[in-house]
């Protein structure tokens, strides 16, 4: 339920208060601060009282979690320009780059420009799995939506090669997250070596483990 309707409900709470109250007959020789005009009043008083501060923090929490999210995209962005592009620009020009590829990579035996393309698209989808960390939270589509397509590349055998190599460039989080699909992954392979084939029931029941750890 959204604040909004939170708000409504405790509105016409209010309301049905001050209807019961102001339906009593007041006692005419009673002292003004048990009237019931005097009760209503003063719970209208906290009534509003506690109406603003609620929409107050509403707003400040509102205004804070779009500037959150606004960092989050924009440190994505800053990560597509300063560390993604390069990788994409070693890998296409290769050819012109001399021995730079594979001395900027010296532990991945950089020898071709195919095996550059191949360092450069692994980078991007490991990235890939550390901005849906990063903005996750904010996402409507649903963890198992994402899972569904990152366990489809998670069983790459060149991505889990690749990987040792290059996960000391990507924070903790996605350093766990990547492994664990990454068995998940190879549980997905073993289903289909022993099957012949991987149901939709398969990959449901794999999710469905996975999905409690990305929530």
């Amino acid at each position: 339920m959204t604040f909004s309707k939170w708000l409504l409900i405790a509105m016409v709470v209010l309301g049905v208060l001050f209807t019961v109250l102001l339906w009593q007959d007041p006692v005419s020789e009673q002292p003004i601060e048990r009237s019931t005009i005097y009760r209503l009043m003063m719970l209208l008083t906290g009534g509003a009282g506690l109406f603003v501060a609620l929409a107050l923090y509403h707003q400040a929490r509102t205004q804070e979690t779009a500037a959150e999210k606004a960092l989050e995209l924009s440190t994505i962005q800053i990560i597509k320009d300063l560390w993604i592009t390069p990788n994409m620009r070693l890998a296409q020009d290769y050819e012109r780059l001399g021995s730079l590829p594979a001395e900027m990579y010296p532990d991945l035996a950089i020898h071709s420009a195919q095996d550059m393309h191949q360092v450069a698209f692994a980078i991007s989808v490991f990235q890939i799995f550390e901005d849906y960390h990063t903005i996750c939270a904010h996402d409507q589509t649903g963890v198992q939506v994402w899972l569904a397509n990152f366990l489809n590349w998670a069983q790459s055998d060149t991505l889990q090669r690749l990987w040792p190599r290059l996960k000391m460039n990507y924070q903790p989080s996605t350093i766990r997250m990547t492994e664990a699909l990454f068995v998940a992954a190879n549980e997905i392979k073993a289903l289909r070596a022993q099957r012949g084939s991987v149901s939709h029931e398969d990959y449901q029941a794999v999710i469905g483990k996975l999905a409690p750890m990305f929530a």
